[in-house]
C-alpha cells in the first residue's frame, strides 16, 4: 500500500483549520466581581456562579475570671486550591465587612 498517511490530515484547498483563541498577552483578564447572597445560616459568596465562601456571624456565651462574658465573632470557610489539593480554610473576623474585605482579597472580587 503506497497511500500518504499525511494526506488525510491536510486541510482542503483554501481552508485553515480553527486555531484555538489565546487571550492576548497585553490584555488583562477580567476581574468578575464576586456575588454574594444572603442565606438563614449567612453569606454565600459565588465566583463565576460556583460558591467559593461562607461567611457566618456566630457568638460564644461563657465566662472570664467568673464573670459571664459573650463573644461575637464572624467565621469565614472557604477554599483554597494548592498544589497538592483543594483544602478546606477558616478565618475569623470582629465584622462581616472586614470578612467580605478578606473574602474579594482572596478572589480579586471587587471591594
Amino acid at each position: 500500500m503506497n497511500a500518504n498517511p499525511m494526506g488525510a490530515l491536510r486541510p482542503a484547498h483554501g481552508y485553515l483549520p480553527a486555531f484555538p483563541r489565546v487571550p492576548s498577552p497585553t490584555r488583562k483578564p477580567k476581574k468578575r466581581p464576586l456575588t454574594y447572597r444572603r442565606t438563614d445560616t449567612g453569606l454565600i459568596a459565588y465566583h463565576h456562579r460556583q460558591p467559593v465562601a461562607w461567611i457566618v456571624q456566630g457568638y460564644h456565651s461563657g465566662q472570664l475570671n467568673q464573670q459571664p462574658k459573650t463573644c461575637h465573632f464572624v467565621d469565614v470557610a472557604y477554599h483554597r486550591q494548592t498544589t497538592h489539593g483543594i483544602n478546606l480554610e477558616t478565618a475569623d473576623f470582629e465584622t462581616v465587612t472586614q470578612a467580605v474585605t478578606f473574602i474579594n482579597g482572596v478572589f480579586g472580587g471587587a471591594a
